[in-house]
């Protein structure tokens, strides 16, 4: 069965594949690719830094403790996880509830 023969030949290009084969328009590529990367990093950056914020926020004692989560949370996530735990909880019911088992 033989559909083509093999000796086709394109020498019709399409008129934008001047454009599209243009040193002007990868730069541009390049550019909206660096700047929505960007835009994501700084977007899940700020979303890294929440617990620190609110911490700061409402005065917490363990601000600087939240702040550390927060920071090595880069580099291993549960720490992250942590800090948001300890944004949640009520630390003086906490320590209520501590010193009522002891004693």
């Amino acid at each position: 069965m033989k559909i083509h023969d093999t000796s086709l030949a394109f020498d019709n290009l399409p008129s934008v594949m001047v454009l599209l084969d243009s040193v002007a328009f990868m730069w541009f590529i390049t550019l909206v690719t660096v700047a929505i990367f960007s835009w994501v990093a700084i977007k899940l950056w700020h979303l890294h830094s929440l617990p620190k914020y609110m911490a700061k926020e409402k005065g917490m004692h363990q601000a600087k403790l939240i702040f550390w989560l927060c920071m090595l949370g880069l580099i291993w996530k549960p720490l992250w996880v942590i800090a948001v735990i300890a944004i949640v909880t009520d630390w003086d019911k906490a320590q209520l509830w501590f010193k009522g088992t002891r004693s």
